[in-house]
């Protein structure tokens, strides 16, 4: 496993697989203020971190809140090492991806944008035309070409070897839990905050834990890669649930594919 290693804005080093994938993620995660959604994190919380990649957001939890109970959720094998690593010590990180049912899946695995894997071909496929359309043209949001100029890949966009290479994949066959089975394993009592980022996989992850188990959830962040259409589903089933909404878009969406952010807080 041929990890790399990079520094955050901060100066920390961590482990990754791509260094020019951080600066993406750090700008998604380190810039989202949380508190505007209404999201509160306790210092003493329990997070699931379901979608976890490399572990950035686990490590943006555990530097707001140092006591807290960090649990992280990467299938893809390299991802997973890395993630490993950068938790060592302060959070338990899990090679496992979570669904509706035990089992295994088989996922899009994208060595070159490892953020990209996923076990929903369809919704791989739209994420990559959207960065190749962001790639072969200067993007409308500055702050978003900023971005891809740190990276370098404004650069190389023209380099059509190193363009395959980004968005060349491989089928990866990961283990599946559901979140009800895990909350059992680990023996929680209560989720302050579960996110998921999982490339289209959001449905299957809620779908997997049971009716008794939702008062559990108290706080939820979801990533959305189905669509404005199921977005709006999405939030209004939460909202249901007894779950205040907020929305925002994914920093990267301008010109590439439409994400979304529901943030849920439960009401009562």
């Amino acid at each position: 496993m041929n990890l790399q290693l990079t520094r955050l804005p901060d100066g920390r080093e961590i482990h990754c697989v791509n260094p020019y994938e951080v600066d993406f993620s750090v700008h998604e995660i380190f810039n989202d203020d949380l508190g505007a959604h209404g999201i509160e994190l306790p210092a003493d919380g329990v997070f699931l971190d379901v979608g976890a990649n490399i572990g950035l957001f686990s490590l943006h939890l555990l530097d707001l809140c140092p006591a807290a109970r960090v649990f992280a959720y990467e299938p893809m094998p390299e991802a997973h090492g890395a993630l490993a690593r950068n938790l060592e010590g302060r959070a338990v990180a899990l090679a496992l991806g979570l669904g509706a049912a035990p089992g295994t899946a088989s996922f899009s695995y994208f060595p070159g944008i490892t953020a990209l894997s996923s076990c929903h071909g369809a919704v791989s496929e739209e994420m990559a035309r959207g960065l190749r359309r962001l790639l072969a043209a200067a993007p409308a949001d500055q702050e978003v070409a900023d971005i891809l100029d740190r990276t370098g890949a404004s650069a190389r966009a023209g380099e059509s070897e190193f363009i395959e290479q980004l968005f060349s994949s491989r089928q990866v066959e990961a283990p599946i839990d559901t979140l009800s089975n895990q909350i059992r394993t680990l023996g929680l009592s209560r989720i302050d905050l579960l996110k998921i980022d999982t490339e289209g996989a959001e449905k299957e992850v809620l779908a997997g834990l049971a009716e008794e188990d939702w008062p559990l959830i108290r706080q939820l962040v979801v990533e959305v890669h189905l669509g404005e259409a199921e977005t709006d589903i999405m939030e209004q089933q939460l909202q249901a649930r007894g779950y205040r909404t907020s929305r925002g878009r994914h920093p990267l969406a301008n010109g590439g594919a439409a994400v979304f952010h529901i943030y849920a807080r439960r009401a009562i």
